[in-house]
């Protein structure tokens, strides 16, 4: 599957059967998910499982076509295929066009949760609702209509702690109308000419270095790196969720929107403490980014050289003032290609999970030492992010609201 990612170098953007698909890891995505389905005065679960339905069923409906897999058989091994490649687990589909069970013997979200939560509490409700979107959207691509199939998880091993789930899938009484991919979404036109920084990291060959590392699921469906559990998702499933999220928070309170803007702020904070704390104690960072490293501004540049590298768009650091601020310019970021795309134009700046991302980068290596190579626990990131003298942003220009580029401002308050 390697082979059909397409990289588009200008617009820093990896295709996958003209899917957006980005780097995130299990932190985040446990993060997130709990985010959207704690509150009980919306159905954060319907938000989780009904996306993922329509981002997997856009994506599988290309692939099946670009591939010309026909046969139900081909087309579900084909997905059982792409779902680990992707590094979501494995998936055994026992189905035929009524449907059928599919088992789960090796899952991303379940065992992470039991990597990262499994010795201190217990769970009681299944946690893959993504595989159960993933699912439905198989047999929808494989035998008839996006929205003619439901599935559930009738047993998760984060609950019972065996070593398989099981998902049942059958037909819908009456097929669902639901809202497909918006595929790439409205991209720029052409890359702004950003000044470079001051700074010994070059962009484009820590691009070029990360983008040619194997990173795709092992025999269980897995991509382990950097010390962490990683998926190549695809991003409108994260902007799905996170501005459907926000949608129903309002409808129930508007006064509840800027709560839930705060907690997608928060998951660009567990990203950035998770995902590049790990990357930058990795031997890759070391072995790429290491040598461009000569101070401690270079390791700001660097981490936001590996965010190009991600799929997340084009980040460059403009300035940065040591132990202060900085100012960071996203050309293309994956949340304005997907909002501009679905949405009229923004009131506000829109990219929620950029605004924590890019004061969290300040914090982790002037607050947080990663120089030092910390040990990356819940207890570090307590401290880290709850303690005096952190730094805050804001998004100045949103290319969401009609500007050029995106650009947003971080400072030690």
């Amino acid at each position: 599957m390697f082979e059909h990612l397409r990289i588009d170098r200008p617009r820093k953007l990896v295709a996958f059967f003209n899917e957006p698909v980005i780097f995130h890891c299990h932190h985040y995505n446990l993060f997130l998910q709990q985010t959207i389905e704690d509150p009980d005065w919306i159905d954060g679960v319907s938000i989780l499982q009904t996306s993922a339905q329509e981002i997997f069923y856009s994506l599988l409906a290309n692939a099946f076509n670009t591939l010309g897999v026909q046969t139900p058989g081909e087309r579900l091994a084909t997905a059982a295929q792409i779902f680990s490649f992707l590094g979501f687990g494995r998936l055994n589909f026992e189905v035929t066009e009524e449907g059928g069970e599919v088992e789960l013997t090796h899952s991303h979200y379940a065992e992470g949760w039991l990597g990262k939560y499994g010795e201190q509490v217990s769970r009681t409700k299944p946690i893959d609702h993504l595989a159960v979107g993933y699912v439905a959207a198989a047999l929808d691509a494989t035998f008839a209509q996006l929205g003619t199939y439901v599935a559930e998880e009738t047993s998760c091993m984060a609950v019972t702690r065996q070593d398989h789930c099981l998902i049942h899938v059958t037909k819908a009484a009456v097929r669902r109308s639901l809202t497909p991919s918006p595929q790439m979404g409205k991209l720029i036109d052409q890359p702004v000419a950003f000044p470079k920084g001051e700074t010994s990291v070059d962009y484009d060959a820590v691009n070029e270095a990360l983008w040619g590392l194997p990173l795709e699921g092992d025999g269980n469906g897995q991509i382990r790196a950097f010390n962490v559990l990683l998926t190549r998702m695809p991003a409108n499933y994260y902007n799905r969720i996170q501005y459907r999220f926000l949608d129903e928070l309002q409808k129930v309170d508007p006064q509840l929107l800027e709560v839930g803007q705060a907690l997608i702020r928060e998951s660009g904070h567990v990203c950035v403490f998770y995902t590049f704390g790990n990357i930058m104690e990795s031997l890759e960072w070391e072995t790429v980014v290491g040598p461009m490293l000569k101070t401690d501004t270079d390791w700001i540049h660097g981490g936001y050289a590996v965010a190009s590298s991600l799929g997340w768009g084009r980040w460059q650091a403009l300035e940065v003032v040591r132990n202060e601020s900085c100012r960071v310019a996203i050309d293309g970021n994956y949340e304005t290609n997907y909002f501009l795309a679905s949405y009229p134009h923004a009131a506000q700046p829109a990219c929620y999970f950029a605004q924590g991302a890019v004061p969290a980068m300040m914090n982790i290596v002037y607050n947080g030492r990663i120089q030092q190579k910390p040990v990356l626990d819940e207890a570090f990131y307590n401290r880290l992010f709850q303690r005096g003298g952190v730094f805050q942003g804001a998004e100045v220009k949103a290319r969401e609201k009609g500007d050029p580029w995106c650009e947003f401002y971080a400072q030690r308050l």
